[in-house]
């Protein structure tokens, strides 16, 4: 079922693009959504919600605690990464822009690489 909704506060329910949840966190099939917060959340630009994706939304994942976000822009052929040092980082505290000739990986998918450029294949 698509739309994927997360709560990620008492007010504030979110469909990311693509999410991802470690084991022993993933919603169960038959739970009602909204789900909780996910490990990772992708959201991939679009003309109408880009200025919401990198501004309140990116704001609201960070206050709600999650590990990781990776905003994909794909007029730049970018995704910019955004994560915790530590789980306990009240914020967001390291961020890359990596570009076509980059991989993204990441500490909560260990052994993961995902080229750059395999996003943007066929754009």
């Amino acid at each position: 079922m698509l739309p994927l909704d997360v709560m990620l506060g008492e007010d504030c329910v979110l469909a990311p693009d693509v999410l991802w949840y470690a084991d022993g966190r993933v919603p169960d099939a038959y739970s009602p959504p909204p789900y909780p917060l996910p490990d990772i959340a992708v959201e991939v630009r679009s003309p109408s919600t880009w200025s919401h994706d990198v501004g309140p939304k990116k704001a609201a994942y960070e206050l709600a605690g999650l590990p990781e976000l990776w905003l994909v822009d794909t007029p730049a052929r970018s995704v910019m990464v955004f994560r915790r040092s530590r789980p306990d980082d009240p914020e967001f505290d390291l961020a890359a822009e990596l570009r076509e000739s980059d991989s993204v990986t990441s500490s909560l998918l260990p052994g993961f690489a995902l080229a750059i450029a395999e996003v943007f294949r066929g754009l």
